[in-house]
């Protein structure tokens, strides 16, 4: 499952806060395999941001992280999109605001494993 922390210095409505969900599922669709459907998130919104040696008044930060490696390309789309999605609902520039990818080859869920790399002896 596809996890997204999105953390906003701006206060957003529970509407705004929907929406921008969905429209993060959206731009999960730029990741090979993903669908919104499977995008767990969670949206922080009214943080205290600090950066550049001042506290920064419409700012976000994007801790995203799915399974698996994926082209430069369809990550560069993706956070290009989820860049998108915030400034539309949140009103915050994509110059402000930061975000890290992580892929992993290990992602646990559901009662099981799975790994990129390993497959245990016997499994179908």
């Amino acid at each position: 499952m596809p996890y997204m922390r999105v953390s906003l210095s701006k206060k957003l409505t529970e509407e705004q806060r929907q929406s921008l969900y969905e429209k993060l599922g959206e731009a999960l669709r730029n990741i090979p395999g993903k669908e919104p459907y499977m995008l767990m998130a969670e949206i922080e919104d009214g943080r205290q941001f600090y950066a550049f040696g001042a506290k920064q008044e419409n700012f976000a930060f994007v801790d995203a992280r799915y399974f698996s490696r994926v082209e430069y390309h369809a990550k560069k789309e993706f956070a290009v999109a989820v860049m998108k999605a915030i400034e539309e609902v949140a009103g915050t520039k994509s110059t402000n605001i930061s975000m890290n990818i992580f892929e992993l080859s290990t992602w646990a869920g559901f009662g099981d494993l799975n790994d990129e790399f390993y497959k245990d002896p016997g499994a179908d």
